[in-house]
């Protein structure tokens, strides 16, 4: 990566943070903190990235709590709880709760997550008869939102022992899983902390962040960044939103993990963002990415 000092710093509280348009409401209202954010009623995924980005401490609380679901459910489900006034506890859907023992309150309002959905592709009327096109849609998966889930602290009935989780993450093993390779770092000098080519990445041992660079060049792989051109992170780089997006898993991960270096991926992503804006097609493949080499990382069940 570029060293942090060639990039501005800006107050990462900017409710423009990643545009003009992530951390505003429906109605315009600019996000303040998790407990003013009705961002299950969005569906945006920069808004929710944006709260990530500026509340830290929330995306480790928030795998501690919803360890099962994907990383943007977990920390979806964490806001609207906060919402609510209600402790981060573990959710499940109304009939789930029926199967261990409890009940949901007269009154309670479901949270809502992402989850899959097939809907029925339509027919093509304007192709030729005897062309595919023209016959069945066929069905795909899209995710939207559906108000499913319920708080422990929604229910009542027999006791629930909540299973206590620390995040762990091992490098070697989601490396293994994810077809990566890491090799000796070619290039040593003090302002080149690390690359991504084809599927191998390459770490300088100076680097005093290790963990956090690592994280960002699986990421370039992951996301398919370096199945078009090597990258180099010490060239003066014309792909602005590749490195958003590197960064941003990083930046994740760091959070999900309570490792340093928050604030300099927070830095970071604003540097390369500087008078531009995140697609939200880039937040979801955030979320996506971070999910993935999370999940390739979780040590084996012995």
């Amino acid at each position: 990566m570029n060293a942090q000092s060639n990039h501005p710093i800006n107050d990462t509280t900017d409710p423009q943070f990643l545009g003009p348009e992530a951390g505003q409401q429906a109605g315009g209202k600019a996000v303040g903190n998790a407990r003013d954010v009705q961002a299950h009623e969005l569906g945006d995924m920069r808004t929710i990235l944006h709260i990530a980005l500026t509340q830290p401490g929330v995306m480790n609380q928030a795998y501690r709590a919803f360890h099962n679901y994907s990383i943007g459910n977990q920390l979806l489900a964490a806001l609207q709880l906060l919402d609510k006034g209600l402790p981060l506890a573990p959710i499940a859907s109304f009939n789930a709760w029926r199967e261990k023992g409890r009940f949901v309150k007269k009154g309670e309002k479901a949270i809502s997550l992402f989850m899959p959905i097939s809907v029925k592709r339509r027919a093509d009327k304007d192709a030729p008869a005897d062309s595919a096109e023209a016959g069945e849609g066929g069905t795909f998966s899209m995710f939207m939102l559906r108000p499913n889930w319920f708080s422990l602290n929604q229910t009542e009935g027999d006791a629930f022992a909540a299973e206590t989780i620390t995040p762990a993450w091992d490098a070697v093993t989601a490396m293994a899983a994810l077809d990566i390779v890491e090799e000796p770092c070619e290039h040593l000098q003090g302002n080149h902390l690390g690359y991504a080519r084809a599927r191998s990445i390459g770490l300088n041992p100076l680097n005093p962040l290790k963990h956090k660079t690592r994280f960002h060049e699986m990421a370039h792989v992951v996301l398919g960044h370096t199945a078009v051109a090597d990258m180099h992170d010490d060239e003066a780089l014309t792909r602005q939103i590749e490195e958003a997006e590197a960064e941003g898993v990083a930046y994740l991960l760091c959070a999900l993990l309570d490792l340093p270096g928050q604030a300099e991926s927070r830095f970071y992503i604003q540097g390369w963002l500087q008078g531009g804006t995140l697609p939200e097609k880039s937040a979801k493949r955030i979320f996506g990415a971070a999910d993935r080499i999370m999940k390739a990382g979780q040590p084996v069940q012995h």
